[in-house]
């Protein structure tokens, strides 16, 4: 009895429960995204379905992975889906200079492995607290919302991995993808210094479609992000 006591108490010093609060919800949001990568997983022949659900827990980047797939089922080659993902996750470099504070008083194991929770979810879960100041009550709390949205996210894959297979080819989950990118984008747009970016990447992207290797969506997504680094320049 007094080992389960012990253990118990082990668990719960480990285990942040209102991180577990805060992430559930959110675990249950993306999970339809996820669903969407693991069916998108099951129906490329570009890899093999474990390789594809792998990927999942070690890249921990939705859009990114969901990117990578579509890029290898098209035939893209090495250096475009490196590139295209480096592009997608750009944004969280941004992120990490807001939250590097929670970092700086951390040691060193953590500093090097915990920036690998660094997704929307858990960045805007973080920030939106403000009873996070100590360091081994932060270190707790990001732990616990990684580790639970990272295995909710990879069972989710798991399942419509195997579910994938049974889905008709022609079903509506052929335009999931596309789908999602424009969900995730559209929110963006109201702010206006979004507007001009994202309309000269729509238009890159669709003059250079015809380019091999999914070379035109890197190229849209290039034009995009190159005002914004050039203003940043000159600034």
């Amino acid at each position: 009895m007094s080992v389960a006591l012990e253990a118990s108490a082990q668990t719960g010093r480990l285990v942040d429960r209102s991180a577990v609060r805060d992430i559930l919800p959110v675990m249950v949001s993306v999970m339809p995204f996820a669903a969407v990568i693991g069916v998108t997983i099951a129906q490329t022949a570009a890899l093999p379905a474990w390789a594809g659900l792998l990927a999942g827990p070690l890249i921990y980047a939705g859009s990114a992975h969901l990117a990578a797939v579509s890029l290898l089922d098209a035939g893209a080659g090495a250096a475009t889906i490196l590139a295209t993902v480096a592009i997608i996750n750009a944004r969280l470099s941004m992120y990490g200079a807001v939250i590097e504070p929670h970092f700086r008083m951390q040691p060193a194991w953590f500093r090097w492995l915990a920036p690998h929770f660094l997704v929307d979810q858990t960045y805007a879960l973080a920030t939106a607290r403000s009873d996070l100041d100590d360091a081994a009550r932060f270190r707790r709390y990001w732990a616990t919302i990684g580790v639970v949205l990272g295995l909710g996210w990879t069972a989710a894959m798991a399942t419509a991995v195997l579910l994938g297979p049974v889905i008709p080819a022609d079903s509506p989950l052929d335009f999931a993808a596309t789908a999602v990118f424009v969900g995730l984008l559209v929110p963006r747009l109201r702010e206006r210094v979004a507007r001009r970016p994202a309309a000269l990447a729509a238009v890159v992207a669709l003059v250079a479609a015809p380019l091999p290797n999914g070379l035109g969506l890197l190229a849209g997504a290039l034009a995009g992000i190159a005002p914004s680094l050039l203003t940043r320049r000159t600034s």
